[in-house]
């Protein structure tokens, strides 16, 4: 069965995690392990490695989320002659397709307890 913690240890190995702290991480690791507890079809081994990845995966865009009120992190600033910018809705959209992309892939041990439809 994993736990939170393993969750974090894999979370720092997304290049954009390594500058956080274990403390800082954890919470969306719980949440995103809870998540996908709690969304698992009946007779799913407790130590299949999908579900640590999509735990993962999700615990990165929770983190996200709750970074996004972090004013330093979507200013612009310039590095010599460049000035890099990093655009928050462009971010999220990226984000969103991943852990949507998460979700679809552990479709073989998720159950599907929820309702999407998308119009054109």
């Amino acid at each position: 069965m994993y736990t939170a913690d393993n969750v974090c240890f894999k979370l720092r190995d997304y290049a954009d995690m390594s500058d956080f702290t274990n403390t800082q991480l954890l919470p969306s690791c719980q949440t995103a392990l809870a998540w996908v507890n709690a969304r698992l079809k009946s007779g799913v081994d407790e130590n299949d490695p999908l579900i640590l990845t999509t735990a993962v995966a999700l615990a990165h865009y929770f983190f996200f989320i709750c970074r996004l009120s972090d004013p330093d992190k979507y200013e612009s600033y310039k590095v010599g002659d460049v000035t890099v910018r990093k655009e928050p809705l462009k971010l999220f959209q990226i984000e969103n397709e991943l852990r949507r992309q998460a979700i679809a892939d552990a479709a073989p041990i998720l159950k599907d307890c929820e309702f999407y439809c998308r119009g054109r």
